[in-house]
């Protein structure tokens, strides 16, 4: 099976190639400039089986109009020439997995795949039309599957990599009031589950987090605990929102989100708990 991967120099995306190599599959890195001309695209897809759809500008930035915009372009926008690039690329792939993010769910509840509902801002808005874009490769007998990550936690890089010095020097603390949910996954288990989804998956959505979701306040803890850390230096709003301005509501809110498909197909978690994947992170 071959696959080719875009986003292939992010956090999720390299240790994705490296762990699809690992397994003896070929991995064609699809890079920024790819997308910016469909033949060129579509001749490195030629051939391939899988399309790993990963690319996307960071998004834990001030959220300025120009910013936003280049949000979009960087997920709607190139899902949409990646999909004309299927449409003319020989021997095109048969399997599209398109990434997405929990930030479409709302705060309140547990939302799994089969129950749940849309939260109505920018982050949202911006899922719907990344997924809508997506499954735009249906209609050309592409099998399209959506992703939706939670935060990924791996040592070298996403959200531990941000947090790591902080805590480190005892200046580590919740968030706000700590209570928004935290709903993560190990970046082991997640590469895992790319490859469970391509060779035994199907259709549709999968939540790609773990089966313990958490609140800040006990991700926090659990953190500090690792590192041998104090966790007493709480970060107000009002603070991220001087920083972020809009895009402080990504920290300071949260979903709680069961992986309810993969679970009932038969995928298994290396890292269940928070503790085992921070004492995977931190103790290797």
């Amino acid at each position: 099976m071959k696959f080719a991967i875009t986003g292939s120099s992010g956090f999720v995306g390299s240790n994705l190639m490296s762990f699809l190599e690992k397994n003896e599959f070929t991995v064609v890195p699809i890079i920024r400039n790819d997308f910016s001309d469909t033949d060129r695209l579509a001749d490195k897809l030629a051939g391939t089986d899988v399309v790993v759809h990963l690319a996307g500008s960071p998004i834990l930035t001030r959220w300025t109009p120009h910013h936003m915009k280049r949000l979009e372009q960087s997920r709607v926008g190139t899902t949409r020439k990646l999909v004309a690039a299927l449409e003319t690329a020989n021997s095109r792939p048969t399997i599209l997995i398109s990434a997405s993010a929990v930030g479409l769910y709302p705060d309140f509840r547990q939302q799994t795949e089969s129950s749940f509902t849309v939260k109505h801002d920018f982050l949202a808005t911006l899922c719907e039309d990344w997924e809508s874009a997506a499954r735009e490769a249906a209609a050309l007998k592409v099998r399209c599957t959506i992703l939706r990550l939670g935060v990924v936690l791996g040592k070298d890089g996403g959200l531990i990599k941000k947090v790591r010095i902080p805590f480190l020097l005892g200046l580590g603390g919740r968030i706000a009031d700590g209570k928004q949910g935290f709903s993560w996954i190990h970046i082991e288990d997640l590469c895992r589950l790319i490859l469970f989804v391509a060779t035994k998956g199907g259709s549709g959505v999968y939540n790609a987090v773990s089966l313990n979701p958490v609140d800040n306040n006990r991700f926090t803890s659990e953190l500090a605990g690792t590192l041998h850390r104090p966790d007493f230096l709480p970060i107000p709003e009002f603070a991220l929102k001087l920083i972020f301005g809009k895009a402080a509501r990504i920290l300071t809110s949260g979903q709680i989100v069961m992986p309810e498909r993969a679970l009932q197909e038969g995928f298994t978690f290396h890292f269940p708990t928070l503790k085992d994947a921070l004492s995977d992170i931190f103790n290797k």
